[in-house]
């Protein structure tokens, strides 16, 4: 009697528990539900509930799932946050434009920067988007030539004089050449990811030299991330022979080889130094390319690139030529002005077709990254506020060039694989999985896209209602989240 007695207030006390289980299932911080969950990586592209606790993905899944704060996340589709491998951008202001774009992590890797170290440290708790920069190639030739030490360093101080002083077209002084391979690997061990060299922005980069800096991204297992020494139709000094250098120091130093903006480089003929990378990726060397979706590139009328024969090189006429003071086509007494004054010389060179940039972002070597600077009001580059979305809405819902899986791919999967191998922070990005890091994308396919176009520049894209950095929401129901600095540091490595 007595045990039939405890036998009962047994079954009585589980049934006014309620059902098995559900006392022990967990609120996550954040969950939303009902999305078209979309991750390149596994296939998966199907209707999810995505739980985030912290900083990190807990579930992607079918089952109910409860959070401190639901997000009612149907209609949209969920990605894995964008990520920028070519972002000049800075400051708050400029990351709350790519933040609107879709991007979740933004880092310099073309130019970079010296020293390493200090531009972390200026960093570190202050940004929006998570970060990174490689060694700058460019810079520290530089510091050398300005005799190094407190000189040398000072000379950085000034971005601009970098890229307009005599020193860059001469070749580094042979007392001091010795020094340039050690501060590359300084920078690579104060955690740059890979070597950023702006080739044809400084005309002093001897062959030798270019090799000797590859073979240090070979002996580090790491990259160089180049701008090109030439962006020309027309040899000698063609784009073609650029991407044969890039290739054949890549195959000598057995080293990763990353050519920037092949758009703005190749014009044209940009498929066909697709092409090329592919035979020799298919041969073993690891080189790789990136475009943006916009025909244009910005220029300065008093560089070298519009030294005389430059309508042949880049493909282009004066009419091409678009003012970035007063957004309108120049004619040639203009050009003709700005190229002999001292003004402002900025312009938007018109140089690709609709053709030929869909032909790279169907290419499957070619992922997508920025190149975007500094908002400079409405007659700056659109590409710095609508990159990504440009591609989700005009190439894969307006002209169907690619598919929703497929763009993510290019914009999020492929950069974070891309740096993998010597990023190990990046196996856990560019990921919609239990396990990767919580930088979620949330957009409406019916209305993403860029607003941001030539002439009116400064305009923050559309559609994306929800992103999410580190499990921090930037962007909130369509709106920046004001004062949240979640951005954490990209370094090589393995460094924290």
């Amino acid at each position: 009697m007595r045990r039939l007695r405890l036998r009962e207030l047994m079954l009585a006390s589980v049934l006014l528990a309620g059902p098995v289980g559900a006392q022990s299932a967990p609120v996550h911080d954040l969950v939303y539900l009902g999305a078209r969950a979309i991750d390149p990586e596994t296939g998966l592209d199907a209707v999810r509930n995505i739980a985030v606790d912290g900083g990190k993905i807990v579930a992607v899944t079918e089952v109910p799932l409860k959070g401190r704060r639901t997000i009612d996340a149907r209609g949209l589709i969920a990605a894995p946050g964008f990520i920028d491998l070519h972002s000049h951008a800075t400051g708050q202001e400029t990351a709350g434009y790519q933040a609107k774009d879709g991007v979740t992590t933004r880092l310099e890797l073309e130019i970079g920067a010296y020293p390493v170290s200090d531009w972390y440290k200026a960093r570190a708790g202050r940004e929006l988007l998570n970060y990174g920069t490689s060694v700058g190639h460019t810079a520290v030739r530089y510091f050398l030539q300005k005799g190094g030490g407190a000189a040398g360093l000072a000379a950085l101080r000034d971005p601009e004089a970098l890229f307009s002083a005599a020193e860059i077209a001469q070749p580094i002084p042979d007392a001091v050449y010795g020094q340039l391979v050690p501060l590359l690997e300084q920078g690579l061990h104060d955690g740059a990811i890979g070597v950023g060299s702006g080739t044809q922005y400084a005309p002093g980069i001897t062959h030798k030299e270019m090799l000797d800096v590859t073979r240090v991204a070979g002996r580090t297992r790491s990259c160089v991330f180049t701008h090109v020494r030439f962006g020309s139709l027309v040899e000698p000094g063609s784009t073609l022979e650029s991407v044969q250098e890039s290739i054949a120091n890549a195959a000598i130093a057995k080293a990763c080889v990353h050519v920037v903006h092949i758009n703005s480089m190749a014009m044209s003929d940009a498929p066909l130094m697709v092409q090329l990378m592919r035979e020799a990726r298919e041969r073993g060397i690891d080189v790789s390319t990136e475009f943006y979706p916009w025909d244009g590139s910005v220029d300065e009328i008093r560089s070298v690139i519009f030294d005389p024969g430059w309508e042949k090189r880049w493909g282009v006429r004066v009419g091409d030529l678009q003012s970035r003071s007063t957004g309108k086509r120049l004619t040639q007494a203009e050009f003709d002005a700005l190229r002999s004054g001292s003004g402002d010389d900025g312009v938007i060179m018109h140089m690709n077709t609709e053709a030929t940039l869909t032909a790279l972002l169907q290419d499957p070597l070619v992922l997508v990254a920025s190149d975007g600077g500094k908002i400079e009001g409405p007659n700056g580059h659109p590409r710095s506020a609508g990159t990504f979305a440009r591609v989700l809405g005009h190439y894969v819902r307006e002209t169907k060039a690619l598919n929703w899986s497929d763009a993510i791919r290019k914009m999020a999967l492929m950069p974070a694989q891309r740096l993998e191998g010597f990023v190990p922070s990046m196996r856990h990005k560019g990921r919609l999985q239990a396990g990767a890091d919580a930088d979620i994308v949330m957009f409406d396919p019916a209305t993403v896209g860029a607003r941001a176009v030539y002439g009116d520049a400064a305009r923050y894209s559309e559609g994306f209602r929800y992103v999410m950095v580190n499990g921090v929401l930037v962007v909130d129901g369509g709106v920046l989240v004001p004062d949240v600095r979640p951005g954490r540091p990209i370094l090589s490595g393995g460094k924290p």
